[in-house]
């Protein structure tokens, strides 16, 4: 085998550039052109030539750069470093790293932040150990390239780094870090945002007018909600942010976020840009809220599609917003002869427009244009018909988020025929299915 690798060249190149950056009193950060290189060509080495499949007398199992690089923590030598075992257990203790995939990337910065990446390939070598993990076509697998390797690993180690540690989100898809930002907010009950998962993480699809996050004005539809109070934000949490946000009713809250958009760069984060891109929601629209004076909120959206129906009325239906609520609302509401006088009724018989919207339905007298109502996926609580009225349907809402809500009122339409009625509701719930969650 030569005792030349292009890996091995391409992280000689990015010590040189290291050098020539320290000589220029410039930080080394996570968003380096020669730090990213030097990230990927580094897992890439990693990865080379590894013997995933180990066999044992009882059992196979499969392992990765981070499963052996963690083991050693347990080994009894003195090069495994104290230094280097606490980066281990810093890892561990993480719970924003989805996979070990990330987990190496983390590993390798905490490594490179306390001049210790050294340490797992050298004791592979003197220990006459990475046979056991690597086979002979692999840099860390040849007697010559492993030696090599170390001597680079070696020079780095003398390297002063700037990286973030805090976040770290993101690195099971890229090297490359988002923009953060960090906010205190006063203490309350509602920050006024909404959120849609998309790819295991937390995308802001809506700020509230007026709302704490508005008046803020640092955090924009499009970016990601990582954490709250300390709480890494992650699919478990859906319809339990509130309870996160109450989780210390009092104290300021704090938030950390991930910029879809960097204003400086004029830049998108790529790999935020493909959860907008999956939610259908308008990068446009996003960068255009920067333009905006006073930051006033663009809401992404796409083309509504809707329904010409008309509108019977609305039953208050108190604290229950159930179908069963649906179901004998829209009978009340119509039966001939009509129900008598009720304080919990009240009928308006308008010729409407019922429009989908990403977020929500939008409901817009046909004469006027006059918006009549406005709710989110969030504030319907559920919807359906009857198969005594199958024209007529009706939804449950009130005026807040439905898992917070304590009455609901109960709209009721007329379609123009039963499939229509039938698309409406299949709308709807599919609204339902892309659920945005609220805190």
């Amino acid at each position: 085998m030569s005792v030349s690798d292009p890996l091995l060249k391409d992280i000689k190149g990015c010590v040189q550039q290291f050098f020539k950056i320290s000589t220029e009193n410039t930080q080394i950060s996570d968003n380096n052109p020669s730090f990213v290189l030097l990230g990927t060509s580094l897992e890439k080495i990693f990865d080379k030539g590894l013997i995933a499949q180990q066999n044992t007398l009882y059992f196979n199992r499969t392992i990765d750069p981070y499963s052996w690089m963690s083991s050693l923590v347990k080994a009894k030598s003195d090069i495994v470093t104290l230094t280097y075992k606490n980066c281990v257990d810093n890892v561990r203790e993480r719970c924003d790293t989805p996979n070990n995939t990330a987990r190496f990337r983390l590993l390798v910065k905490y490594c490179l932040m306390k001049h210790c990446l050294h340490v797992p390939v050298e004791f592979l070598i003197r220990t006459g150990r990475a046979h056991l993990f690597y086979n002979t076509n692999s840099i860390i697998g040849d007697e010559i390239l492993s030696e090599i390797f170390l001597s680079v690993l070696l020079q780095i180690s003398k390297t002063d780094f700037a990286l973030d540690l805090k976040h770290s989100s993101f690195l099971d898809c890229t090297w490359y870090l988002p923009y953060m930002v960090q906010v205190e907010l006063v203490p309350c009950k509602y920050l006024g945002l909404s959120v849609s998962f998309a790819g295991n993480r937390a995308v802001i699809v809506h700020v509230a007018p007026d709302s704490v996050i508005a008046e803020n004005g640092s955090i924009k539809i499009g970016d990601v909600l990582d954490k709250l109070n300390d709480v890494h934000i992650t699919p478990s949490l859906k319809g339990r942010l509130s309870a996160t946000l109450r989780s210390k009713k009092g104290e300021p809250v704090q938030i950390t976020v991930a910029k879809a958009y960097n204003q400086e760069t004029k830049e998108f984060f790529v790999p935020i840009k493909s959860l907008l891109k999956e939610l259908r929601m308008d990068c446009a629209l996003v960068v255009k809220q920067y333009e905006e004076e006073r930051g006033e909120e663009i809401l992404p959206k796409t083309a509504c599609s809707g329904y010409d129906v008309k509108y019977l009325g609305v039953v208050d239906v108190g604290s229950v917003g159930n179908v069963k609520q649906v179901e004998k609302a829209v009978t009340r509401m119509s039966a001939t002869p009509p129900v008598e006088d009720d304080a919990s009724v009240t009928k308006a018989n308008k010729l409407v427009t019922f429009e989908f919207g990403e977020i929500g339905i939008k409901v817009k007298e046909v004469k006027t244009s006059e918006v009549l109502m406005e709710h989110s996926y969030m504030q319907i609580s559920s919807c359906g018909s009857t198969a005594r009225f199958p024209k007529n349907f009706g939804y449950c809402a009130s005026t807040v988020n439905c898992d917070v809500a304590s009455h609901f009122v109960c709209y009721v339409f007329q379609a123009a025929s039963a499939e229509d009625t039938d698309n409406i509701l299949l709308a709807i719930s599919q609204g339902f299915g892309r659920t945005h969650y609220a805190v």
